[in-house]
């Protein structure tokens, strides 16, 4: 079987197109060095060794090497390349039907269809995400407290992907656990773990009324992290340009209905808003040229900090842990 590029579904090998959105799928598993035919679960050919095409960075050697350095600094795309690339990441709730009994599971299917989306029943986070692969949320919360985390925890991975996904696009590969592992290791440095925060509350805040808005991990880090102002200022404005991108696309599905539901969970569990948080919102942004072209230069530059031998071996265990799971 073969998963379609566009909406994932799952496919027989000899599928030419795509039984659901009917996408001509691509012949994957075709050496591009021998022309043999290989397994489908092949990474490399059975008959030159070569990776296959799709080619896929399997190694850090292979990541770090002077051709993909190269790649990456000179690396550049355009808005309309940037816009066609989102427009593919959120192809898959595009056709999947947003169904559910509740307001909540209409937010855990949404969530369900880009990641695993399951409970927890253990410790203080009200949700976290693992290792890109899964969000998980506490469900003894309030169900207007567990709508917002889920969205706050999907921001974080939708931010995750459009990283990974332009990796993938500078680098012309499919994704794999080796670039997944470079991608979680960028956004939890201190400075993008603040950009990575104030993104998924400004997404979080979008979708939930007016007043419920609460930064409250960004203020933690805030209080952690010996930041000067205008460099705080600098990664809120990244974050809030991701944000924007990510809000526009979701308002497709959680649309002015769906919002009306999620106002009256609010009502029915009894919170009172504090309007503590809206002070820290902000219209300010990058345009797009600016926003791609600073992303793809620290890109380049956290990729040479991160061939050094430490921080190997700190990206080996993140490897580890995303191909255990």
């Amino acid at each position: 079987m073969r998963s379609c590029d566009v909406c994932g579904t799952l496919n027989f090998k000899e599928n030419n197109y795509c039984i659901h959105c009917g996408n001509k799928l691509v012949e994957e598993h075709i050496c591009p060095y021998c022309g043999e035919s290989n397994l489908d679960i092949a990474n490399h050919c059975i008959n030159c060794g070569s990776q296959i095409n799709p080619i896929t960075i399997d190694d850090f050697d292979i990541l770090f090497n002077d051709y993909n350095n190269d790649l990456l600094l000179n690396a550049k795309i355009s808005n309309e390349e940037y816009m066609q690339m989102l427009s593919t990441i959120f192809a898959r709730a595009k056709y999947s039907e947003l169904y559910g009994n509740t307001t909540k599971n209409k937010i855990i299917n949404l969530a369900n269809v880009f990641t695993q989306c399951k409970p927890k029943a253990r410790g203080f986070e009200r949700g976290y995400i693992f290792l890109d692969n899964c969000i998980y949320y506490d469900d003894r919360l309030e169900d207007s407290i567990q709508i917002a985390t889920i969205i706050h925890e999907l921001a974080h991975y939708l931010l995750y992907d459009i990283i990974e996904s332009l990796l993938c696009k500078v680098f012309n590969v499919r994704t794999s656990s080796t670039i997944q592992s470079f991608v979680w290791y960028f956004l939890t440095l201190p400075e993008f773990k603040i950009m990575n925060e104030y993104c998924a509350h400004t997404v979080e805040g979008r979708f939930i009324p007016y007043g419920y808005q609460n930064y409250g991990s960004f203020n933690n880090l805030i209080e952690q992290l010996d930041y000067d102002k205008s460099s705080l200022n600098d990664m809120i404005i990244f974050g809030n340009t991701f944000a924007n991108e990510i809000i526009i696309y979701l308002e497709k599905y959680i649309d002015e209905n769906l919002r009306e539901e999620i106002k009256l969970q609010y009502r029915k569990d009894l919170n009172s808003p504090n309007n503590d948080s809206l002070n820290i919102e902000t219209n300010d942004c990058l345009s797009l040229d600016m926003k791609n072209s600073l992303l793809l230069k620290l890109l380049y530059d956290i990729l040479k900090i991160a061939s050094k031998e430490d921080v190997r071996e700190e990206l080996e265990i993140i490897k580890e842990g995303i191909e255990a799971n």
